[in-house]
Formats: C-alpha cells, structure tokens, sequence
C-alpha cells in the first residue's frame, strides 16, 4: 500500500421520504439563502421539487431557483448561476438531480467567491490548472441519478461550448456537505438511463482497480470487486424490475462509495478511460456511461499485458472466468469479452459504430480527438497503468471502433 491520505465528510442521508429532511441538513450547516439547482421541470412534475422547498420553508429558509441544466452540464449555465448567485447573496447551493447538475452546482460554488473565470479551474496547461480554488460555497444534493457519484466525489467536470471542450477540476472543496438519497426516486428512470449509471460507478472503481502498482493492495482489491459485484448483480436485477428497492438502494449507495475515494485508498488511479471518453462526449453529447461503455473495454485491451495479474483477478472474481495458468491472456481476454457482453445487456452500444451519434467518427476526428486529451503531465501523456501519448489514444479510439 503507497502512503495515503483519505477524508470523506459528505454526510450520507439514505432512506424514504429522506429528501424531507432536506431544509433542516441546510439548516445545520448555517445555509439561510439558498440556489436550488436542477435539471428538467420532472423533477417539478413529479412532486419532488414541492417537497424539498416545503422542507426548506419548514426550516425557515429562502431561496432562488435556476433550472435547465443538460447532460454533459454546460459552462455557460455555470456562469448564469454565479451571476445569479452573487445578485441574490446566496449562502448555500443545493443540487437537485444527478450528476450532470451536482458538477454544474459545484461549478457555481466555486464561481461565486472567484474574481477570474470559473474556467480556470477546470482549464489546463502542461498538465496542470490554470487555477485552483481555494474558497467554495457549500454545496448539498438530493441524488435523483445513481450514476457519476459526484455527490460524493472532490470532482467536477463541464463541457465549454466552444471548442466542446469537456474538462474537469478535481479538489477537495467540491465534496458535498450531505447528500440525501431516497432509492425510491430513481424507480421511474428509463432503463437506458440506469445502464449508464451502472457502467459510470463501475468505471470509477475500475479507474482504481487497475493500478500501476505491482504488489497489490488486497482490501481494496476486494472493496473494488464489491462494487464490481453489485453493479452486475443489480444491474441485471433493474433491466427486469426498475422498481426493486433493495436493489435501487445499493446501487445507489456504491454510487457513493465508488467514487469519495475508498476504493482508492493506497492505490494509484488511471484516470486514462475517462479522460479518453471526455473527448467522446465532449463532441458528440454522448451519455458519459455509454461513451465508458465502448471506451472502457478498448483501454482495457490495449493495455492489459502491462499488469495481467490484476485482470485475471477481474475475469476470475468478478466476471466468473474459470483461471487457466497456462493460458492467461486467454482468461484476461474472456473477462474483457464478458465484461463487453454484461454492458451489452444494459442494452448499451460497445462500438462507436453501434449508436448513430458516433457513427461518423472517422480517422481525422480520432487524430482531432487524441489530441485534444487533456494531458495528466507536462509530457503530453495520461494514465498510470500503461503511459498514454497521443498515438496510443488514438488506437484506443480504432479499437472501439
């Protein structure tokens, strides 16, 4: 295990009826004046937005509203919430929905004490921000979406209109105070929603998984394949019956959990699949979990020689591949292929060619995209499994083809 460091304060509030405890978790933390932030008007016409501002009323609070967040959240909504937030002296940012309108939220936290461009933050050169925040607004959700973990997460990721340039900033002050999860708010989502949800948690503990470290950390190997597990197991359970609460909660809960860190302790995360995808969806507002679901196996067989000890453990502990010492390229292979098949059967695509969104994707955009990754170091290359330049990016991208 490497030297580590591990704080996760996002006050999980799991249960029933628990967004009506939404106002009083605001009240605790000193918030007065309050942003709600959310996505569509469903989250209005379903009842759920009445009740979190009758809870916010109970709790003597005041607050503004700002709706009309998209997927792959935008930056110049960001900059309608700071401009609105400063006007109307808000104390505390409450998110409403999934992870699309956390980021966003935590966008505008950061942007409302910040003289410069919230921009900063999330820009880079040479690897490194611009900018780094040093004062953020308090940030609470009400999680509608199992999918980013974001509402427990230190990350925020916004896409820049121009250019679509899709990029995240990652610290500390961006993990949200509390985060109220009700399972039962997810029942009505559509399946294809939920399935990108499922690959997006799996992928965030995949990113830590795969580490480039060589003597291996087995306790959070085995919080990893818990994950791994239960995205599986639920996941088939939700594609045949999105109403079953036992499993809407655990899913719920390893949204959390897979991405506030725990499953990193000690370990040194990749990062090269999501960084890769970014690009992805930068350009074609591709759902993130489906773009994860055809980059996600492409990285993987691109770089599984580099520590094939940790992929036989995935085919063999998690995908159920019989081992076989002999031959174990062939067991690692089966884990990707059956890994492939489980996303399949989300009813996602795992070929750029398999959803028209991306099937225009020629050799020109790949080039354009590979380039365009946003460096983790200032020689141009990303991930720690296997050190990624542009070229290598680019045949990740043919192999998703």
């Amino acid at each position: 295990m490497k030297n580590c460091s591990f704080a996760s304060p996002t006050k999980l509030e799991i249960g029933r009826d628990a967004e009506n405890k939404t106002g009083r978790l605001i009240r605790e933390r000193n918030g007065s004046r309050v942003l709600i932030h959310y996505g569509s008007g469903r989250v209005r016409e379903s009842g759920l937005l009445n009740r979190v501002e009758e809870s916010l009323r109970e709790a003597g609070l005041t607050w503004v509203e700002l709706g009309g967040v998209q997927p792959n959240p935008r930056l110049s909504k960001v900059y309608e919430g700071i401009e609105l937030g400063r006007r109307e002296r808000i104390d505390f940012i409450l998110a409403v929905g999934g992870g699309s309108v956390i980021d966003s939220a935590k966008g505008i936290a950061m942007g409302i004490p910040y003289d410069g461009d919230v921009w900063d933050f999330y820009d880079a050169v040479n690897g490194k921000p611009k900018a780094v925040p040093t004062v953020s607004m308090p940030i609470g959700v009400v999680l509608t979406l199992a999918a980013s973990g974001s509402e427990a997460s230190n990350s925020s990721v916004l896409t820049r209109e121009e250019g679509k340039l899709k990029r995240f900033c990652d610290n500390d002050l961006n993990r949200p105070v509390f985060a109220v999860e009700n399972p039962e708010l997810t029942f009505s989502l559509p399946a294809y929603q939920t399935a990108c949800g499922i690959v997006d948690i799996l992928s965030h503990s995949a990113e830590r998984y795969f580490t480039c470290e060589k003597t291996g950390n087995p306790l959070t190997d085995r919080l990893c394949e818990a994950v791994f597990l239960t995205c599986l197991e639920c996941g088939r359970t939700l594609m045949e019956n999105p109403c079953d609460y036992e499993a809407r909660a655990a899913v719920m809960l390893a949204s959390s959990l897979s991405h506030n860190g725990l499953t990193g302790i000690g370990r040194t995360g990749d990062w090269a699949t999501h960084m890769i995808e970014h690009e992805l969806s930068g350009e074609y507002d591709l759902a993130h979990g489906a773009g994860l679901a055809m980059i996600m196996p492409a990285w993987m067989k691109y770089v599984y020689r580099e520590n094939i000890t940790l992929f036989l453990k995935f085919a063999t502990r998690v995908m159920g591949v019989e081992n076989d010492w002999e031959h174990p390229e062939s067991v690692a292979l089966e884990g990707i292929r059956r890994l492939e098949g489980f996303f399949e059967s989300l009813g996602l695509p795992t070929r750029l060619g398999d959803t028209p969104l991306t099937t225009g994707i020629d050799g020109d955009m790949i080039v354009r995209m590979a380039r365009r990754v946003r460096a983790a170091r200032e020689d141009g290359s990303i991930g720690w499994l296997k050190r990624l330049k542009e070229n290598d990016v680019a045949e990740i991208y043919r192999l998703a083809l």
